[in-house]
């Protein structure tokens, strides 16, 4: 039996539907389960992984887990909410006697400083590496291609994507598909031994100005345009989306680190860590569909909207 947290977030649904592609028994744990039909097949653990006899109660039975802390954005004090999240999943590890763990880390993970909400990723890694019993592998993925839909409104309403990185920056981005195929990977050949790291980097390195010419040209608005702000203004429009101003500024950090290389570090690209998913495809399914979804609740029907849903077909 496999264990997924997060089951109905980016990566874990996604995790999921490898899993039970592949013939696999999964359980599956998340706070609720809105559509299980999506998880036919699977068994179900609806419940608050931060708590510990719950989540240890989940675990138990199983021979490989997949960890992770899922994002609240609303909380005041990122690392804080992380660390006690962290804190419960390590207990119901040795609780349960689980002897393999996949953890979803996150690139930065090995810095003690400057990466934001990464911080708690780090904190957490050191935590589970504590955690005796379990032999750990640890998933660093670089900056999420579903980062990119956060910028949907702002480019319906005003036509431009804003952002805190300079525009000719080459960032690393991978869709959380190449994330959970790997991640499905090592939970159905967990032959991983001892503590340690796999980077996941994406298909290549790309500028926001790259980024905002693949979206204008598949959404069909050419006058979309790259619009660099200044922390403060990010800050603002931030938490006027409902992030709390702790997380703002945790996001902002992890801005900072990512224009200055600190983010990224001395990690080398290789043909290990380099996953499938382009842009352009992320784009043209998956930043396509959510486009036409808010435009759609916000009543509005974007020009050449039949070129861009024939453009979301794979």
């Amino acid at each position: 039996m496999i264990l997924v947290m997060g089951a109905t977030g980016h990566v874990g649904s996604k995790v999921v539907t490898h899993l039970l592609e592949n013939a696999q028994q999964v359980r599956c744990v998340a706070r609720k389960f809105p559509n299980k039909t999506l998880f036919a097949g699977a068994e179900l653990a609806p419940g608050d992984a931060n708590n510990v006899s719950f989540l240890a109660d989940a675990m138990r039975g199983c021979n490989v887990v997949l960890t992770m802390i899922p994002s609240d954005v609303r909380t005041p004090d990122p690392r804080y909410y992380q660390n006690k999240m962290g804190e419960v999943i390590a207990e119901a590890i040795e609780e349960a006697c689980i002897k393999k763990v996949v953890n979803l880390s996150s690139v930065g993970a090995d810095l003690e400083a400057q990466t934001g909400p990464v911080l708690g990723l780090h904190d957490q890694e050191e935590r589970l590496n504590a955690v005796t019993r379990a032999e750990i592998i640890h998933l660093r993925p670089t900056y999420y291609m579903e980062n990119l839909l956060q910028g949907i409104p702002a480019i319906i309403k005003t036509n431009n994507f804003f952002g805190t990185i300079p525009a000719d920056k080459p960032v690393s981005m991978v869709a959380t598909i190449d994330v959970a195929a790997r991640a499905a990977h090592w939970l159905m050949n967990p032959s991983f031994h001892g503590r340690s790291v796999e980077y996941i980097l994406g298909e290549r390195d790309v500028t926001f100005a790259e980024v905002v010419r693949v979206v204008a040209e598949t959404i069909k608005k050419p006058e979309l345009d790259y619009l660099e702000v200044p922390h403060e203004e990010m800050r603002r429009l931030l938490t006027e989306s409902g992030m709390s101003e702790g997380w703002a500024k945790a996001f902002n950090d992890l801005n900072e680190s990512i224009a200055n290389g600190v983010f990224a570090g001395t990690i080398q690209r290789s043909q290990i860590n380099t996953s499938s998913t382009s842009l352009e495809d992320f784009v043209r399914t998956e930043f396509v569909s959510a486009y036409m979804e808010a435009t759609k609740s916000l009543g509005i029907r974007p020009k050449n909207s039949r070129s861009s849903e024939n453009q979301a077909r794979p």
